[in-house]
């Protein structure tokens, strides 16, 4: 394949999905990027990426040069928190070759690499510190959806985010596209949000039907969660499948445990199809969480995303977005506005 800069300057690159032998080149393109800090720290495991590549966890492509460089990656990853999604990602481009548009052709190449229909949909957690991976997105169908906030640590070292004041923490733009799934089903949501909800879901073109919002509480059995906590980033997230009655207990208690730390932040996604979903999140708006958009289509889930950054304040004015998403952007910033 033969791309080109602005300049009109021919670059050679053979596209083509990784082998197990490509992991310690893989990885040195992540350090060079990121240093130690992307947020999957498994990535930087040679025998764990070796294992993914040859079981068909983790799809790569790369771009490679005639002497053998790797100047840039884009994967895909189907053993993610999201049962029967596809989460995209990884993609890094060497410094020294940007600006030849390798991640529209890494991601377009590992996108028809793969069978669209076989997940419920495809997604991805964009930087936030500019609109190129964003725009990438977009261009190849995808929609943006919602904001992880404030979720992990830069490396001032790393030479993409030197000269950052810290503390500081990426922010994530998820952005997704439909596969397989085609109905969103019963979405219990508060009504504050709905305006927001139906742009998201009529956007990605699926069917969807919002419940009345009777701010249930939870009845029957205990909740089902999973918690993620990283010590290095001072993250912890809560996916929220089910809520059940000692839903507030068990968010007490991870404030309590965490909520010191300095940096700590949380995020909580909450399963709307869950008919106890709306009073959830309005336990969480009580808790000084704020909503920050959806992640659709997750599985067999729908889910609501709610913010919490304690003493660590959200960089908004760091946060580039596309044009396309400033109204939803303006919406998320006035309700952290009204959280404070």
């Amino acid at each position: 394949m033969i791309v080109y800069n602005k300049r009109r300057e021919a670059l050679e690159v053979t596209v083509r999905l990784a082998q197990q032998e490509d992991a310690p080149d893989i990885i040195a393109l992540l350090i060079k990027q990121h240093g130690a800090c992307h947020p999957n720290a498994d990535l930087y495991n040679t025998d764990f990426l070796r294992t993914a590549i040859a079981g068909g966890d983790i799809y790569v492509a790369v771009a490679e040069l005639e002497n053998g460089l790797l100047l840039g990656i884009a994967g895909a990853n189907r053993k993610n928190q999201f049962a029967g999604a596809l989460e995209l990602g990884m993609m890094t481009i060497h410094p020294d070759y940007r600006g030849f548009g390798m991640g529209k052709h890494l991601s377009s190449f590992l996108l028809e690499s793969l069978t669209r229909d076989a997940y419920a949909c495809n997604y991805c957690h964009c930087m936030s510190l500019d609109i190129a991976s964003q725009k990438i997105s977009t261009d190849l169908g995808f929609r943006i959806t919602g904001m992880i906030l404030n979720c992990y640590r830069t490396d001032p070292r790393s030479e993409n985010f030197s000269g950052l004041d810290i503390p500081f923490k990426h922010t994530l733009v998820v952005v997704c596209r439909a596969g397989s799934k085609r109905d969103a089903g019963p979405l219990y949501a508060p009504l504050a949000h709905t305006g927001y909800i139906d742009g998201v879901y009529d956007g990605l073109g699926v069917a969807y039907t919002l419940m009345e919002d009777q701010n249930r509480t939870p009845e029957g059995p205990a909740s089902v969660r999973t918690v993620t906590l990283s010590e290095k980033h001072r993250y912890c997230e809560v996916l929220a499948k089910r809520i059940g009655p000692d839903f507030e207990r068990i968010l007490e208690d991870i404030l309590d445990r965490y909520g010191h730390l300095e940096g700590q932040t949380f995020n909580v996604l909450i399963n709307l199809n869950d008919s106890s979903a709306s009073w959830a999140c309005r336990l969480l708006e009580e808790w000084g969480f704020f909503f920050t958009g959806i992640h659709p289509l997750s599985g067999p889930c729908e889910y609501i995303i709610f913010h919490c950054s304690l003493r660590l304040p959200v960089p908004f004015d760091r946060i580039a977005v596309l044009p396309e998403f400033t109204e939803g952007f303006a919406y998320i910033r006035s309700r952290y506005d009204r959280s404070r």
